[in-house]
């Protein structure tokens, strides 16, 4: 707050031992009026005044053998900051160069979420893919800037959140208006105001209680200004800045809480100095260890790879224009890389958009035409559109004399004999009229279609639903191979007859096939199920388990429960195996049947006498003995009976 002639003669009594005579004083500071007057006027006049107001040049009454004088107090002395060494060279222009790493990721984040949303987590970080994306195309930036940059952006307003992903808002457009030196000090003000902790300063086990954020991130940009101005080597700028500024912290960064000592030792302030160095403050380029000199600084095109070159420092609102029809591929340290993709280009051109904006920036910007392999016309274009097909084996189904009326309606056009494609929205009526004519309906999985083989019932028909019809309240659907619809048959019609909830795998499992998809459970069944482990868990019970896991036969499996989980619409059962001898998750919606089992607790490993007994308390009660495994008629085992070890 000194002025620059003040400074000067502070650093020059620093120099002098002893006191002062008033001649000298006068001779280096100019003459100073006795203590009585600058009491009545306490504006300075002389440098030396200045000194005595502050109290930091004292007087020294005489005394024998030494006369009357001046003098500056060996306590102030050591404690006066140290002036800075002169520059050691010129500082290049930070407008002239763009090199910020910080810089350069804000401009990959934002032109890579305009082409495609980035995800994110609820504590507003990037996640593993939306990381893996930035990474490829950024691969020179550090890991940890992504995750430090997001938040700032999100408060500029650059970023917006769409659910659980970021988009550009239309600040952007603003922001790619700014010249290089408006972008970088807007970034350092975002970071310099926000409330919130540092990861890189919590990652040194520092305590941070009473720390105000701002005001120690204010401190650290001046101090990298001032190494930056003064030419300081940054191996050893903490020495230099920490004598001629004092310490970097104090009663200002922690004025959040009363202090009685100094809040951070020595050796700690020097970590916290270093580790904002590798950080924010080359990543914001307040350091000259970020400057290097661009490589271009106009666009520039290469017609054997296709593609597009703009250097950072010439980024303005044709950088729009360009990425809504080409491809960003990356970044480097001085320009951004764009491919000219033709599919991209055509479908752009059959959504209606010109291309007279980009023949436009082309001839402005590379002063030459598009090349002749663009294309610029309407290009034709084909419709995907998905419809339900209605496939019979006995083509009879569909035919005239023996289609009714509601059938009849529920198709829009015949390909050919048993081949039909269903009225959009008219698939359930169709198959509820099917059912009710006797003919069986199998929904096959989307995506697969198998093969040919010939038909097992007299009319059974094939129904492929579209992904939007999928329902709640719908019947379940099982998709089987024609090939096992001799072998099932017995099931089917055992199945139709019956009133009762029934789990087609089980009998499956009796005639050795194997279903793709099991049915949905019964919302009741699976509320019986969760409140029979729950009681199970709370009376410290084991679990004999019917599971079926996928693409398995059904199993049994005897174990002792631990916890309950819920994922999404899905109950997860954490318990220890018996068979597995480790902890395992099951499902609980492919629980078949459970039986709770009450354990003596007597002994944790109890010998071959005294094994405990396993009492069954579900609704048949009594206890299970030791017995001989039943088994079926043709000599087969139907089930094993475990027993503790």
């Amino acid at each position: 707050m000194l002025t620059a002639e003040t400074q000067q003669a502070l650093q020059m009594l620093r120099l002098r031992r002893g006191t002062l005579s008033p001649t000298t004083i006068e001779h280096m500071l100019g003459p100073i009026r006795p203590l009585r007057e600058l009491r009545l006027d306490r504006r300075p006049r002389t440098v030396g005044e200045t000194l005595v107001l502050l109290g930091w040049l004292l007087p020294r009454p005489a005394r024998p053998h030494h006369p009357a004088g001046w003098v500056l107090a060996p306590e102030l002395r050591r404690w006066l900051p140290k002036p800075l060494p002169a520059q050691a060279g010129p500082v290049p222009d930070l407008s002239a160069v763009a090199t910020a790493p910080a810089l350069i990721a804000t401009y990959t984040i934002l032109i890579a979420s305009a082409q495609r949303p980035l995800s994110i987590r609820h504590d507003r970080s990037f996640t593993g893919p939306a990381l893996r994306r930035l990474r490829d195309l950024a691969p020179g930036c550090d890991p940890e800037l992504w995750q430090w940059l997001l938040p700032l952006l999100v408060d500029l307003r650059l970023l917006q959140r769409i659910g659980a992903t970021v988009a550009p808002s239309p600040a952007f457009q603003q922001f790619l208006r700014m010249t290089v030196a408006e972008k970088l000090s807007l970034l350092r003000t975002a970071w310099e105001c926000q409330p919130r902790t540092e990861r890189w300063l919590t990652r040194l086990r520092i305590s941070v209680r009473g720390l105000d954020w701002p005001a120690l991130r204010r401190r650290l940009l001046h101090w990298g200004m001032m190494v930056t101005s003064s030419g300081i080597p940054v191996d050893s700028s903490f020495v230099t800045l920490h004598a001629s500024f004092g310490p970097l912290v104090d009663g200002t960064t922690h004025c959040l809480t009363p202090i009685r000592r100094m809040p951070w030792t020595y050796r700690s302030q020097q970590r916290v100095w270093y580790a904002a160095v590798a950080g924010p403050l080359t990543w914001l380029g307040v350091l000259p260890t970020t400057w290097a000199p661009t490589t271009t600084m106009s666009w520039h095109y290469d017609d054997q790879n296709r593609l597009i070159t703009t250097p950072i420092t010439d980024v303005d609102d044709d950088l729009r224009t360009v990425q809504s029809w080409l491809t960003f591929v990356g970044v480097d340290q001085s320009v951004l890389r764009w491919q000219i993709d033709t599919a991209r280009i055509r479908r752009l051109l059959a959504g209606g958009q010109d291309l007279s904006d980009l023949a436009r920036v082309w001839q402005r910007r590379l002063d030459d035409q598009l090349p002749g392999w663009v294309p610029t016309g309407v290009v034709p274009c084909a419709r995907l559109i998905t419809r339900t097909v209605l496939v019979c084996d006995t083509p009879t189904v569909l035919s005239a004399d023996g289609c009714r009326s509601v059938v009849h309606r529920s198709l829009a056009t015949q390909i050919a004999p048993g081949i039909a494609l269903v009225t959009p929205g008219r698939e359930q009526a169709l198959i509820r009229t099917l059912e009710r004519t006797g003919v069986l309906t199998i929904a096959e999985p989307e995506g697969q279609m198998p093969p040919p083989a010939p038909a097992s019932f007299p009319a059974e028909a094939h129904v492929l639903p579209p992904p939007t019809q999928v329902n709640a309240s719908s019947p379940p659907f099982v998709s089987l191979h024609p090939t096992q619809a001799a072998a099932l048959t017995p099931v089917v019609d055992a199945a139709v007859s019956s009133d009762e909830h029934w789990c087609i795998s089980d009998r499956l499992q009796e005639e050795g096939n194997r279903p793709a998809v099991v049915p949905a459970p019964d919302p009741a069944r699976l509320n019986d199920t969760l409140q029979q482990v729950h009681t199970a868990i709370r009376r410290r019970e084991a679990l004999l388990l019917s599971y079926q896991p996928p693409q398995q036969l059904a199993h049994e499996r005897l174990v002792q429960p631990l916890r309950i989980e819920r994922h999404g619409e899905r109950w997860l059962l954490y318990a220890y195996c018996t068979t597995r001898q480790a902890e395992r998750c099951f499902r609980i919606d492919r629980i078949l049947n459970l039986t709770r089992l009450s354990r003596n607790r007597s002994a944790r490993q109890p010998s071959a006498k005294g094994r405990p007994q396993l009492q069954r308390t579900g609704n048949g009660g009594g206890r299970l003995s030791p017995s001989q495994p039943p088994s079926s008629p043709d000599g087969r085992l139907l089930r094993i009976w475990m027993t503790d070890s």
